[in-house]
């Protein structure tokens, strides 16, 4: 059974998973997902409801990527085959994360928004829209 997991990237990352295949190693190292104790907190909660909250902890998370301030930050979802978890909402994943674990990307709609917005207006690409997002990144 495979686990889904959130990755913090930014924009001009994407150049590297689309040269190399496989997500950066740097962000692999806390991702989010909804862990056992997650769900244990929010008894009776819908599973698309904990998978957005992790959604918003990674997109936090990808701010510390930012190499500019206006840079847009990006969610990548993807499935992977086991994870470590950590605190809430935080797990390590330690094998490579390869694009074909990738099942989508979401993209914050404006540049430099703050810690705590842009939850919801995230754009929705799918993995067959790399290419498309590396040009738009420049």
């Amino acid at each position: 059974m495979s686990v889904r997991v959130y990755l913090p990237l930014v924009m001009s990352d994407l150049a590297a998973v689309q040269t190399s295949g496989a997500v950066p190693l740097s962000a692999r190292r806390t991702a989010h997902a909804v862990t056992a104790g997650d769900r244990a907190d929010h008894p009776g909660e819908d599973e698309e409801d904990l998978e957005f909250e992790a959604t918003c902890q990674a997109l936090d998370s990808a701010a510390d990527r930012r190499r500019t301030k206006g840079e847009r930050r990006v969610v990548v979802a993807a499935d992977v085959a086991s994870v470590v978890e950590q605190d809430a909402w935080t797990v390590v994943v330690e094998a490579p994360v390869a694009l074909s674990d990738v099942v989508s990307f979401h993209v914050e709609e404006s540049t430099g928004t703050a810690l705590g917005e842009g939850y919801d207006d995230l754009l929705w690409y799918d993995v067959t829209e790399l290419d498309q997002l590396v040009a738009e990144a420049g």
